[in-house]
């Protein structure tokens, strides 16, 4: 085994792995398919159009209020789901 051919290879190896890892091309292409994705399936990525308040911001009276908003709201659909299926089984 001739070790100038060893050497050789090590350097083959390293160049693919150096390019694999420094190609802007693919880069691109990952970020342009990124970007149809997110068109695709209208996925706001912005930050800044984060519309929705921080939790911290809310008195713990406005926090019960949505809790039990929500829990009414679920309790409702739940009804309506039952009430549902009951008269799909009469059609």
């Amino acid at each position: 085994m001739n070790i100038n051919n060893r050497q050789e290879d090590l350097m083959k190896v390293f160049d693919h792995t150096w390019q694999a890892n420094h190609n802007n091309g693919v880069k691109e292409s990952l970020e342009k398919e990124r970007k149809f994705i997110n068109r695709m399936f209208n996925v706001n990525t912005d930050n800044n159009s984060n519309n929705r308040a921080p939790a911290n911001n809310f008195t713990p009276s406005s926090q019960l209020n949505n809790l039990q908003k929500n829990m009414e709201g679920a309790s409702k659909f739940q009804q309506q789901a039952k009430v549902n299926s009951i008269l799909n089984k009469w059609h």
